[in-house]
């Protein structure tokens, strides 16, 4: 089975300068990629170019987005980070459970991406339960991902340039049981 990847918004800045091509570098049997519909976001306020690396995953396929299930407020402040009918998938109580424990390291503070300070982060903590999370960075909220709540962060800015990309994530990958 396949494992899934959730790709943290940092990670497209590695992987665009190391050329890595998802429909060549890596085993689709192997893994999976996904990102949060915070993601979707982020990528907005990313240099051109980068915007179109990233955008290219998308439109292809190679990389999809996870909404949950949920119905906008009708006081939002903006856009709605939860899918609607034949959008979204039923959260599970584990994610809840960590969306529910971190919640209080969002910030106040809206930031140009239309998201609050760590929301993102956040976001990808929940899928933990269940996938690996590819950074370029151990931000507070996924070191701890690791520390307490047992998931796996594959961290690219330690990925050694001799290595390739599929055989990076095959090593950092190798201990990942799902459900963990």
């Amino acid at each position: 089975m396949a494992v899934s990847v959730f790709i943290d918004n940092n990670a497209w800045d590695y992987l665009f300068s190391r050329k890595v091509d998802l429909a060549v570098d890596i085993s689709v049997d192997d893994f999976v990629f996904s990102i949060t519909r915070e993601a979707e976001f982020e990528i907005r306020t990313l240099p051109e170019e980068l915007k179109v690396y990233v955008t290219k995953w998308i439109t292809c396929g190679a990389v999809t987005t996870d909404t949950y299930f949920g119905f906008a407020e009708a006081n939002s402040d903006g856009e709605s980070r939860v899918g609607g009918f034949d959008c979204g998938r039923f959260i599970d109580l584990a994610e809840s459970e960590i969306l529910s424990s971190e919640n209080g390291v969002i910030k106040d503070k809206l930031r140009p991406t239309g998201l609050y300070k760590n929301e993102a982060d956040v976001s990808l903590a929940a899928r933990s339960v269940h996938s690996v999370i590819l950074t370029s960075d151990t931000k507070k909220v996924l070191g701890r991902v690791v520390s307490k709540y047992g998931g796996i962060v594959v961290n690219l800015a330690l990925w050694p340039e001799d290595i390739s990309f599929d055989s990076y994530m095959k090593t950092q990958c190798a201990s990942f049981v799902i459900g963990q």
